[in-house]
Formats: structure tokens, sequence, C-alpha cells
């Protein structure tokens, strides 16, 4: 499936939030799925931890071009004149530029999770994690 980076770091966040969840007690309650179920999650985990990896070497690189090699953004000196329109002008341009990283899109192999697999009548997943994983489930 194609996606944007930025879908893919949110699935990655939301998918990392389905190994367990706390039900009041000390130690997490981990959700009940079969083992096929367990290794699909931790495939497309890696998988999007690689693009994540991928755009935050990216990201980095971008920091070093956009900051003429020093590796971060200047601080906007308070006072106007032509280092703050300096430094104004690199926070933009970093700015635009990790937009376009974050909208590129990526090809995602991943077999999608069935809502029957995820076991929702005894998984208490959130609506929010579901939506986050998108059309990384499916109904049957």
């Amino acid at each position: 499936m194609k996606i944007t980076v930025k879908t893919a770091l949110e699935m990655l966040n939301a998918i990392g939030q389905l190994d367990s969840y706390q039900n009041g007690a000390d130690k997490p309650t981990l959700y009940r799925y079969g083992g096929d179920t367990r290794l699909q999650i931790a495939i497309t985990r890696r998988k999007l931890r690689q693009i994540s990896e991928d755009f935050t070497d990216a990201r980095n690189a971008l920091l070093l071009e956009v900051s003429d090699g020093v590796g971060e953004l200047p601080a906007l000196p308070l006072e106007q004149g032509e280092e703050r329109r300096k430094a104004l002008r690199q926070h933009v341009s970093f700015n635009e530029r990790e937009r376009e990283l974050l909208l590129a899109e990526v090809e995602l192999d991943v077999k999608a999770l069935s809502i029957e697999a995820l076991k929702l009548e005894d998984n208490p997943i959130p609506a929010t994690v579901l939506d986050l994983l998108g059309d990384l489930i499916h109904a049957p």
C-alpha cells in the first residue's frame, strides 16, 4: 500500500500500542491475540520503524543542509535586522522541506490486520489507536 511518511509515523505510534494496556494493575495487561497476529504486528512494526529511521536520516541531512552544516536552526534574534531575516529564512526553508518529506509517498508492503484477528471483543483497543492504524486494518 502507498502511504505518506506522516501516515507511516502515525501508524508506527499506533501499532506500538497493540502490545498491552494499563488495567489498574502495576504491570501492563497483554492484549490476547493469536501467535500469527503477534508476528504480523511485529513485522509491520519493523517495516514502519524502517520508514521512521529513513525519515529521521533525511530530516537530519536536511537540517545540516539548511543550517549550513551547523546541524541546528539558529535562535531567532529579537531585534529586526539581517541576522533575523537570515535565521527566519532558514526556519521557513526547513519547515517547508520537512513538510515535503512528511508528505512523500512510500510503499508499505505488509498484510492488513483483520478486525477478527484483533479480537476487539476481548481486547479494549482504544478507538484512537484503531483510527491511526487506518489501512492496516480491514473488516472481514
